[in-house]
């Protein structure tokens, strides 16, 4: 059995212009993770609610992906309030994010 994706969710300081200031070394960290292969997509979670964004990573385990999360900037800079990680188990769409993206059957 392949394994899953996974679905990294943040919750962000409600502070707009600490998240502009930072927002620019939190995107680079992005672009480099989806170079190494271990990010799927990304993207901030519209309103209703408070700010906020969701990662789907194609990384080994649950660890690993809380490895990305230690490791943004957004985190060292006290932009992230809460997170969550879980298992995300593509079953259809899958083709339209690449041959890989569909690994959990």
């Amino acid at each position: 059995m392949q394994m899953p994706l996974f679905a990294l969710t943040y919750r962000y300081v409600d502070d707009i212009a600490l998240i502009t200031e930072h927002r620019s070394e939190h995107r680079a960290y992005l672009r480099r993770l989806a170079e190494e292969g271990d990010l799927v997509l990304a993207g901030g979670l519209g309103e209703p609610g408070p700010p906020s964004g969701l990662l789907i990573l194609d990384v080994e385990s649950v660890e690993d992906a809380e490895k990305v999360a230690d490791n943004d900037p957004f985190q060292s800079r006290g932009i992230i309030t809460e997170r969550s990680v879980q298992p995300w188990a593509v079953s259809i769409g899958g083709d339209r994010l690449g041959p890989d993206a569909s690994r959990a059957g």
